[in-house]
């Protein structure tokens, strides 16, 4: 039978008996920016297929696959990835991004520091790693301490004492939530919001910090970013669209590119074109690969 719908293609493909069409299914998921529905249904089909490869190559084209639709992914799939026994860098990453913390007791002052108690309720946080409080501002978890140890990596579900540094450390409470990185997560569904004033908003704070992203997130919002623009009837949205992809340019590649060039020129305010034919002007050879 035969399959027209790209994202039911590589569905269908994730599921071969066949490891070698499996690591095509999923190096094929990357060169497309996906609708939202489809990516929803594509981020479950990969989590499940990496959960269940043993094909080495296989597994490691699935783990490199899965930033392409990370926002899609739920907190369960999240849980059972981080479940994996496996050195990838991509998923050590966004398992990092996604992770999310809840404080149980008092801080306690350690020098200029907090050490606090917390669960780990998504993602796998490591030291290094910055924080965001329910305040907005910063913290960097310092240290990690597992049953009396210190380790290097906490996993969903456990509870371990950290230390914490930075501005937003001194106003924390029992109960708050930190966050890894809730900007591109809260990016994507700002630019599918029907109100056209919060998809404006969303791109403009997409571009904000264009250092900030790492690449594999900056490729991720470059492409929601110029699906937004394609779909866009606000023309002050639309501005703010193409705004972010020029600031974002560094991380635009050849599926953004793609998606970008189905926009007709002529059906955009005149006001818009030079934005446009920036993006468009030259296929960005120095791109973040």
């Amino acid at each position: 039978m035969r399959i027209d719908d790209p994202q039911e293609l590589i569905t269908a493909q994730l599921a071969s008996a066949d490891p070698r069409m499996r690591e095509a299914a999923a190096r094929a998921a990357t060169v497309t920016v996906w609708p939202p529905a489809a990516e929803r249904r594509l981020a479950s089909a990969l989590a499940a297929a990496a959960l269940r490869e043993d094909d080495p190559d296989a597994l490691a084209a699935l783990l490199d696959a899965l930033p392409c639709v990370e926002p899609a992914l739920d907190d369960t799939e999240l849980h059972h990835l981080a479940q994996l026994r496996t050195e990838s860098p991509a998923l050590a990453r966004l398992l990092a991004r996604a992770a999310r913390l809840q404080l149980h007791g008092l801080p306690e002052p350690v020098g200029d520091a907090k050490r606090v108690v917390v669960r780990t309720l998504r993602g796998a946080p490591h030291p290094g790693l910055g924080l965001r409080t329910p305040g907005g501002a910063w913290v960097r978890l310092e240290r990690i301490e597992f049953v009396g140890r210190e380790v290097d990596l906490l996993s969903p579900g456990l509870t371990a004492r950290l230390t914490l540094s930075g501005p937003g450390a001194r106003d924390l409470a029992h109960g708050d939530t930190l966050d890894a990185d809730p900007g591109s997560r809260a990016h994507a569904a700002g630019l599918r919001s029907p109100d056209p004033r919060v998809r404006e908003l969303a791109a403009n704070e997409a571009s904000d910090w264009p250092d900030s992203w790492k690449p594999e997130v900056g490729r991720y919002l470059c492409g929601a970013l110029a699906l937004a623009a394609v779909r866009e009837q606000d023309p002050g949205a639309m501005e703010a669209h193409l705004h972010a992809l020029n600031e974002l340019g560094r991380y635009l590649d050849e599926p953004a590119f793609a998606v970008l060039r189905t926009l007709d020129r002529a059906a955009l305010p005149e006001v818009l074109w030079e934005y446009l034919d920036d993006l468009l002007e030259e296929d960005r050879p120095d791109a973040v690969r």
